[in-house]
């Protein structure tokens, strides 16, 4: 779904460039690059804290760590997410509230966070899906009006906008992750995590790192909390360093090649994930919805095209919450995720291939 090595040299020489300093410095975790990019991506995002962990997955989780859960509160979050969303929230010891999503964004549905808040509840966990923001102005409202914390999985949506705002600015926290291929990726896996909150900021930087405010100098520093070891690589902020100048540039690219699909897929038989005014999507991929699907992805995988089925099955589904006693019900859920292909959208794709893809999809929906 991405072209990691068209991606590197573009800018090869200034990443050699950037990895050679790195390692003749000797700072091979956290250090000033570290520093930087969490300087410049709070900036990006027109937010106060930005703190950079090891992946987006331990992004989640510190991030559901940092506000105390206990065993009997619950998350409500969504099932069509990569694993890794519902995970975090059973590895933190919450209990995981899996509502259902609309069928036209295929983020969460508003009314059925209303319909299953309950005063277990503690924290609303939107996903935006493939890039697409959810309706964070409705969520934001919600989460007041019953004193709920909302934490943003925007693992795919880095540089998306929602309500004319970015992705980042608007939440308690939200989650991003680095990992090659991402919307704003490194060499290696990485995550972000951003707020307002100045306690929660420090408690993050904590939970990163043993549990230390301080990093070891001269004399070693005690844990004052219980942590992980989740630090960024410096290497790695240095790439996201320079890749931080040309996101604009990559989310621009993106949002074009969802209009050249958009545009060369033309048929009753497809559907599209639908934006929602005043957002713009960083379209991690390009996911169409069509029926019979399984037997249209064998024959495009035969093709060997580059296109892929995420994320199956649901989390509700998977076989690793098949102890649960009672599965919920999610049927656009459902539907959603038996019908999806997703396309590649990556900044480096050129118009043939895009024709290419959507000429061999047409020939089989027909």
């Amino acid at each position: 779904m991405y072209d990691l090595t068209k991606h590197f040299n573009y800018n090869r020489k200034e990443i050699l460039r950037k990895i050679n300093n790195v390692l003749n410095k000797g700072i091979l975790e956290l250090g000033k690059e570290v520093e930087q990019f969490e300087k410049n991506f709070s900036k990006y995002c027109k937010v106060k804290y930005c703190v950079t962990v090891s992946s987006g997955s331990m992004a989640l989780l510190l991030a559901l760590k940092s506000l105390n859960l206990k065993s009997k509160d619950e998350v409500i979050t969504v099932a069509n997410s990569d694993i890794p969303t519902s995970h975090a929230i059973t590895l933190s010891g919450a209990k995981i509230r899996w509502v259902d999503v609309e069928e036209n964004t295929f983020n969460i549905d508003v009314k059925e966070i209303n319909k299953n808040i309950n005063k277990n509840t503690k924290v609303i966990l939107p996903v935006h899906l493939f890039g697409n923001p959810s309706k964070m102005n409705l969520i934001s409202k919600i989460a007041r009006k019953h004193k709920l914390k909302v934490i943003e999985d925007a693992c795919l949506a880095t540089g998306a906008v929602c309500d004319n705002k970015m992705i980042g600015s608007i939440s308690d926290i939200t989650v991003f992750s680095t990992n090659p291929g991402k919307i704003l990726d490194g060499i290696g896996p990485g995550g972000i995590l951003t707020t307002n909150n100045k306690k929660i900021y420090s408690k993050l930087k904590k939970l990163r790192d043993y549990g230390r405010s301080k990093r070891p100098g001269k004399w070693p520093v005690k844990s004052e909390i219980i942590g992980y070891n989740s630090k960024l690589s410096t290497i790695n902020a240095a790439i996201l360093n320079i890749r931080l100048k040309y996101l604009n540039w990559y989310i621009k690219k993106r949002n074009g090649n969802a209009e050249l699909y958009t545009h060369h897929l033309k048929s009753d038989k497809i559907k599209f994930q639908e934006i929602d005014k005043g957002c713009i999507s960083s379209w991690r991929n390009f996911p169409i919805r069509v029926k019979n699907r399984n037997y249209i992805y064998n024959e495009l995988y035969k093709k060997k095209l580059d296109i892929k089925l995420n994320y199956l099955p649901p989390n509700h589904k998977d076989t690793c919450y098949s102890n649960i006693n009672k599965i919920p019900k999610l049927p656009i859920t459902e539907k959603i995720c038996s019908q999806i292909i997703n396309l590649p959208c990556h900044p480096y794709m050129a118009e043939k291939e895009i024709i290419k893809i959507s000429k061999s999809i047409l020939k089989i929906v027909k």
